[in-house]
């Protein structure tokens, strides 16, 4: 039987994702707009987590036209469980 491993890195954004987490960012800009379209795939505080995120990420690109800087991230550990990206 064999085993696959696969690593992510966090490097310094687990402790910002943590922090956002403890201070309830997402939840805030959640209930200050509840009113949300029932066909999105993120909240738009999970939203502004992943712009805090990206900028804090050393990048130079705006977050909408740099997709893959999430795909070597684990974005399920950073913003939401079972959320792929």
């Amino acid at each position: 039987m064999s085993t696959s491993y696969s690593t992510k890195g966090l490097d310094h954004l687990g402790l910002v994702a943590g922090m956002c987490k403890e201070l309830g960012v997402a939840q805030f800009f959640d209930q200050a707009h509840p009113n949300q379209s029932e066909y999105r795939n993120i909240s738009c505080g999970e939203l502004v987590v992943s712009m805090l995120l990206n900028g804090l990420g050393f990048v130079g690109r705006t977050l909408h036209m740099y997709p893959e800087y999430f795909a070597e991230k684990p974005v399920e550990r950073l913003i939401r469980k079972g959320d792929q990206g």
